[in-house]
């Protein structure tokens, strides 16, 4: 049975003056599936990742998604083309509510001359939408109103999963998704993405340095080292010493 390619990168290079921080770097993901790019520090993965979702602009090298040649220059082109990314420390303002955050950007006017003439904001609409979605993706906060601040790392993490899902994600690329977290924390994360592959059949890339987080989650693994890919592996026919020790260079 033939799987669709969600997303394929041809020869993606992208240099810091003599740093080839992602050197001819050929990455294929299938509908549904989830991969892990993982690597030590300094090995290329979040360049690869900003590379693609069109952070950093590539110095050569080709993006396809759904079989067609894409166009990412700046971030926005990437969610034309339904790539949504959850940074680790990025994306959020942790001084605003859940729904000011799930519309950062795009805002939601009121449907009346309020909204048309003077741009006035409707935050009840903004507010109805963000507990359906959090309801919908199993996501509990107790007070919509309060300031992510006020928030779990867990629930912040998690409100920038499901803002990612209601703007029409596809592809959703997560970076240490399960960093800074606690353990209670980490495994409503980890289950949370499980869902939305399940249930949504989104496709997936994580970047991690958790390797028994990226054992369960994942069905294939990409290695780097020095901004190149050093070998791949499907997660049934490798195990986690494997993995380490192509990460540090022993294997």
């Amino acid at each position: 049975m033939n799987r669709k390619i969600v997303l394929e990168v041809k020869n993606l290079c992208k240099y810091f003056g003599g740093i080839k921080a992602a050197h001819n770097i050929n990455i294929k993901l299938y509908e549904g599936e989830i991969i892990a790019i993982v690597g030590d520090n300094g090995a290329g993965k979040s360049t690869i990742i900003k590379t693609i979702t069109g952070v950093y602009k590539k110095d050569s090298g080709e993006i396809y998604v759904n079989g067609k040649q894409a166009i990412i220059e700046k971030p926005s082109d990437a969610r034309k083309y339904f790539i949504e990314t959850v940074y680790q420390d990025e994306g959020l303002i942790s001084t605003f509510d859940a729904p000011s955050n799930l519309f950062l950007g795009r805002w939601k006017l009121k449907n009346n001359i309020l909204g048309k003439v003077f741009r006035f904001i409707d935050y009840t609409y903004m507010r109805e939408e963000t507990i359906k979605l959090l309801k919908k993706v199993g996501i509990e906060v107790k007070d919509i109103r309060a300031e992510l601040t006020d928030l779990s790392g867990g629930q912040r993490q998690s409100v920038k999963v499901g803002k990612s899902i209601y703007w029409g994600g596809k592809t959703l690329i997560f970076d240490e998704p399960t960093n800074n977290l606690g353990a209670k924390q980490e495994r409503k994360i980890i289950e949370l993405i499980k869902r939305i592959r399940n249930e949504y059949n989104i496709s997936i890339i994580i970047i991690s340095h958790n390797i028994s987080h990226v054992f369960e989650l994942v069905d294939r693994i990409i290695v780097l080292r020095n901004g190149e890919i050093i070998g791949e592996r499907i997660k049934e026919k490798t195990n986690p010493t494997e993995i380490v020790s192509m990460i540090i260079g022993v294997a």
